[in-house]
């Protein structure tokens, strides 16, 4: 395993989940940009650098992490990480792309949703797929459980995401 330096973006307890799994597999996070109060004092607590924007990045890491952010990053931004961007998307791309896609799935009927993990570039989240998930929608779904069934879906498919960034061999499968 080779380790990495990253730097986090987004604004949902994902982050913490996924900072987490990150730091007990040796990887080093150079930033946090964040507006999220629990985030920030995490955050804080782990002595890591905080930003209140994402302008405020500057490089020097391998990895830009963008997790449960529903913000665009632009280009300049994505430039500053020397390997790539990543993106979590709590969609199955490329058929549900944008912001409120769990809400989408429920207003559409679907039976199946999921979730991915993408290579990001100009576009909004059109990169290349990283790993993804799907599952089952219940009959009784709410808005809020399938967003906490895309939030365990994401964690369950981190590992892979961070395997390939630690091994550079990334499973790319265009959309």
């Amino acid at each position: 395993m080779t380790f990495f330096t990253c730097a986090l973006i987004g604004n949902e307890s994902l982050l913490i989940g996924c900072a987490e799994a990150l730091l007990a597999r040796g990887h080093q996070i150079r930033a946090v940009a964040s507006q999220d109060p629990d985030i920030r004092s995490w955050a804080d607590g782990k002595g890591l650098p905080l930003l209140d924007t994402q302008q405020q990045l500057q490089g020097g890491f391998d990895w830009l992490l963008s997790i449960a952010n529903l913000t665009v990053i632009p280009d300049e931004v994505l430039a500053l990480a020397a390997k790539g961007a990543v993106n979590f998307h709590d969609g199955p791309l490329p058929h549900y792309a944008g912001l409120n896609t769990p809400n989408w799935a429920l207003i559409n009927g679907e039976t199946q949703h999921g979730v991915t993990w993408h290579l990001m570039t100009s576009g909004i989240d059109e990169g290349d797929l990283l790993a993804r998930r799907l599952f089952d929608v219940a009959a009784d779904e709410t808005a809020f459980s399938l967003n906490s069934k895309c939030y365990a879906a994401a964690m369950d498919s981190f590992d892979e995401v961070m395997a390939q960034l630690e091994t550079g061999e990334l499973n790319r499968q265009p959309q």
